[in-house]
């Protein structure tokens, strides 16, 4: 046997056995890539044994997640500590949660001289797809619009949806979004701009709502979703369509044009004079416009706080409850005390609520199972 035969023969068919071996124990991996020793090791790949759903800026949950690893100290090269607030679903491994966080702000994890480094990136993560959705964008000539379906559903001729307004959703709606799509329920919503809830964003409505049905197997009835100045929206929309609405669940809602945006601003957004829209509130003001909403048996909820300077709780979803039950109508208002018009970053409260998220999804499954008119 030549010279090079015999090193072949010793190295390969002499150990053979104690290779089978080792591949018996599992000690051997054939065609697995090696981790780094950085992100190797038990505790990166040890998986979150329940959602990850702080609310918190980015450097403390990054540092969380790091720690639960087993590494305690984080190089941050990147000057950003926006609010978290995306959930990380059960079952990720650390690394991909760690990584996932970062990357819905523009930001990565790196080893660099034996330490973890944050450091930024050009481009921000789809919150939408970390949270296991699909986008789709929905163009109704020039107008833009979207629906959020669960990834890997087909959507049926009844599938259950919510509809958000005013414009589009953000990061900090992620939460909210992800409870309904794990239950099955689509969300969409379509930009009409500062419309105050005027006809012409209307009719977009109505025109937005026929093609949802006609060409992606909505459900007849939607469970309307209105924040803040979407209230105006929604409300005349559905004062006009009752037939189309199974329930109304909000965030601190405008319900009454006086109080928000004010007649002046209004006016302008309604291509009238200040006194013109006046004369018309019953048109276009939602307190005003409560009578075919009750008589639909239309149910309401609303999370309203206390301290809103903007939207103020007694003008809006306050007097809309006075109204609407006396109306016969039912409504629950959830007052957050302390709490005003908050921003997302302080909001917690409005959009991680588990009352509203429980409203939602029961109105939009009870309203596929029961038959369309």
């Amino acid at each position: 046997m030549k010279g090079w035969k015999k090193v072949l023969y010793g190295i390969f068919y002499k150990r053979l056995p104690i290779i089978c071996f080792l591949l018996v124990l599992g000690l051997v991996h054939p065609g697995q890539a090696e981790l780094s020793p950085e992100w190797g090791g038990e505790n990166w790949n040890k998986r979150l044994t329940e959602p990850y759903q702080e609310w918190k800026p980015i450097r403390e949950a990054l540092t969380e997640l790091a720690g639960r690893a087993g590494v305690n100290e984080l190089n941050f090269s990147a000057g950003r500590n926006d609010t978290f607030m995306v959930p990380l679903s059960k079952g990720m491994t650390l690394k991909e949660a760690f990584q996932n966080a970062a990357s819905l702000h523009a930001l990565e994890g790196l080893w660099e001289n034996g330490r973890l480094t944050v450091r930024e990136t050009k481009k921000a993560g789809n919150w939408q797809s970390i949270i296991g959705g699909t986008s789709v964008p929905i163009m109704l000539g020039e107008v833009k619009g979207s629906l959020l379906r669960p990834a890997g559903k087909k959507l049926n001729k009844q599938a259950p949806w919510v509809w958000y307004a005013p414009n589009s959703m953000g990061p900090y709606h992620a939460w909210l979004c992800k409870q309904l799509l794990d239950e099955g329920i689509s969300i969409v919503s379509v930009g009409v701009g500062e419309s105050q809830g005027n006809p012409k964003g209307r009719e977009i409505f109505t025109a937005f709502y026929e093609k949802l049905r006609a060409e992606y197997g909505l459900a007849k009835k939607a469970v309307l979703f209105p924040q803040s100045r979407g209230g105006l929206m929604l409300y005349n929309w559905a004062a006009e369509h009752p037939k189309c609405v199974a329930a109304i669940g909000g965030i601190y809602p405008v319900c009454d044009i006086r109080s928000y945006p004010k007649m002046e601003i209004a006016a302008k957004a309604y291509g009238l004079k200040i006194e013109e829209l006046e004369s018309q509130l019953l048109l276009h003001n939602p307190v005003d416009r409560l009578e075919p909403l009750a008589k639909a048996g239309i149910p309401i909820f609303h999370v309203h706080g206390d301290k809103d300077g903007t939207v103020p709780l007694e003008k809006n979803s306050a007097e809309l409850a006075r109204r609407y039950r006396a109306l016969k109508g039912e409504i629950t208002v959830l007052v957050v005390p302390g709490k005003g018009h908050e921003n997302p970053a302080n909001g917690r409260e409005f959009f991680q609520c588990k009352e509203l998220a429980a409203f939602l999804i029961k109105q939009a499954k009870a309203a596929v199972e029961s038959k369309e008119e």
